[in-house]
């Protein structure tokens, strides 16, 4: 059975695409036109979908990381109707289920969430000089992992706030890391018109994570929403 988030992306994506391709036919009636994308600024919304993945690490500890949705937002700059040079900020939140292997051997499972977050360079590369085009992309980044995992103790805080008074609160330090990232694309691009655009894509992206057995990828779905400036 297919994952409830799962047919969730993917019923927005073919719908979204319906009722979108007859609002893509000219005055002629043809739905394929030449490409306008040369010189414009495109502006990104993408809703991202991300599989289940799992990070194996050393004597036996493992992650399961489960599939959810998650957004973002980018900009791109066509410097003519095949090539786009741009940047992307990506982020989700998912639960996971891990498995910590002690130093006397003895083994620990334990649940919670994963809060990632990718800021990246991108290039494109269209392949048709036409509104609806298959593209190839690649994209060189830096992600940044939240575990919620508490990485010392809390320490409380206070200050003034004019309407409320001392408020106080407590911070509680979480285990994160950094880690570079890189990865590559496969999609579709349809221009519904001058001023809207729309491509879906499927991603891969490779995470240099300390400790980790080899390089782990997350496969992870695009359906992008591109409002275009010239």
């Amino acid at each position: 059975m297919y994952p409830a988030n799962k047919i969730l992306a993917m019923a927005l994506i073919l719908t979204t695409m319906c009722f979108s391709l007859p609002g893509m036919a000219g005055s002629d009636g043809s739905v394929l036109r030449k490409a306008q994308r040369a010189g414009g600024w495109d502006f990104y919304l993408p809703l991202t979908y991300a599989e289940d993945a799992k990070i194996e690490g050393t004597h036996g500890s493992k992650v399961d990381i489960n599939d959810d949705l998650g957004f973002g937002f980018g900009v791109g700059y066509n410097l003519n109707n095949h090539f786009q040079l741009g940047g992307l900020f990506n982020w989700n939140s998912r639960s996971y289920d891990a498995t910590a292997t002690r130093d006397d051997g003895s083994t620990a499972r334990y649940s919670n969430w994963l809060e990632t977050s990718t800021i990246a360079l991108n290039g494109t590369y269209y392949i048709l000089d036409s509104n609806i085009t298959p593209f190839v992309s690649g994209m060189l980044g830096y992600t940044w992992m939240d575990t919620n995992i508490q990485d010392g103790p809390s320490s409380g805080y206070c200050w003034y706030d004019p309407w409320w008074g001392y408020v106080c609160s407590e911070y509680v330090p979480t285990k994160t890391a950094s880690d570079l990232s890189y990865g590559a694309g496969l999609g579709v691009r349809f221009d519904i018109n001058r001023a809207f655009s729309m491509q879906c894509s499927y991603n891969r992206a490779w995470i240099d994570i300390d400790n980790a057995s080899g390089t782990p990828y997350f496969n992870t779905w695009r359906l992008d929403f591109i409002f275009r400036m010239f």
